[in-house]
């Protein structure tokens, strides 16, 4: 497994997709900080609530400072390709970053962090990526971050697993067979996904490896939801 990153420390507070709740996640920093933990957001911290630009401001100086970390989720991908391409689609986010008295700066900071984070977190035991495990990401050589990511781990990691097909909504229809694929003694952190409301999802497979559904829908009626990674 690639190593932890250096200025990670145990215990570790993995915070679900936050979604612009502000509130929340002011509780849940607060949380981490009591029990000396270090925070690490499992993305999509924008879209859906009520305050996304408050989040990004909470959560920005923290990266740039190391005292908290990420991994992408798709949300926020999508607004880092609004922030950095020309062509890129002027989401609520945007527009409202822009509109902030501190937007420039912000939009810069958020830009910058949002191009650093990896798209998986490996700790001992532990994986932490948005969307889904692949085997692959254990032995690839870019420890989930930079351009050396492969677009087919990339994709598992913002998109997580589908079979190809759209839902009557127009979604693609996701699929959970990377939950076999978890080695024994190994826990995979997820966001992205919404499998039960106000509390975790926990999946064992037969090989004794495991998987933590960390979404309990904060913003969609649910709540933000943490999960702790003790030495």
């Amino acid at each position: 497994m690639p190593a932890s990153p250096s200025h990670i420390a145990l215990p570790v507070f993995a915070i679900g997709d936050v979604h612009g709740m502000r509130d929340d996640l002011a509780r849940v920093l607060a949380e981490a900080e009591a029990h000396d933990a270090y925070p690490v957001l499992l993305g999509d911290l924008v879209d859906k609530g009520p305050d996304s630009v408050a989040v990004l401001r909470m959560v920005m100086p923290r990266l740039a400072s190391g005292t908290a970390a990420m991994v992408r989720g798709n949300h926020d991908e999508r607004l880092l390709k609004s922030l950095t391409r020309p062509d890129g689609k002027k989401t609520k986010v945007l527009l409202d970053l822009l509109a902030a008295p501190d937007g420039a700066s912000l939009v810069a900071l958020t830009a910058r962090m949002l191009s650093a984070a990896p798209y998986w977190i490996s700790l001992p035991g532990h994986l932490l990526v948005h969307g889904a495990f692949h085997p692959e990401m254990l032995t690839c050589l870019s420890g989930g971050a930079g351009p050396g990511v492969p677009r087919k781990l990339m994709a598992m990691a913002l998109y997580g697993e589908t079979d190809g097909t759209l839902n009557a909504e127009g979604f693609p229809i996701r699929t959970y067979r990377w939950v076999d694929r978890i080695p024994q003694g190994l826990t995979v952190i997820v966001g992205h996904d919404t499998r039960e409301m106000h509390e975790p999802l926990v999946v064992e497979n037969a090989s004794g490896g495991r998987a933590v559904f960390l979404d309990t829908g904060a913003a969609k009626g649910g709540r933000l939801s943490t999960w702790t990674i003790r030495a």
